[in-house]
């Protein structure tokens, strides 16, 4: 998941200087935004819609970030 989260971290900076920018942009504090990139909090599916929106990419883009790579079924 942490390579995951490195591209997705690719995606904000290209686009923005700092995380604390694109949280700015968000409306949301560094912090939320600090604990969503750290697996620290679960963004809710209007945080993904909103990242996905501001980052402009697919939300199913953005979600795959924040999903567990098995299903608790143990469904891949």
């Amino acid at each position: 998941m942490e390579n995951s989260r490195l591209a997705l971290r690719g995606w904000i900076f290209a686009k923005f200087k700092t995380c604390a920018d694109f949280a700015d942009a968000l409306g949301w504090s560094k912090q939320k935004l600090s604990f969503i990139m750290n697996g620290k909090r679960v963004p809710t599916l209007k945080d993904v819609w909103s990242m996905a929106d501001i980052l402009g990419q697919p939300f199913d883009s953005v979600a795959k970030f924040f999903l567990p790579e098995e299903s608790p079924d143990g469904d891949k």
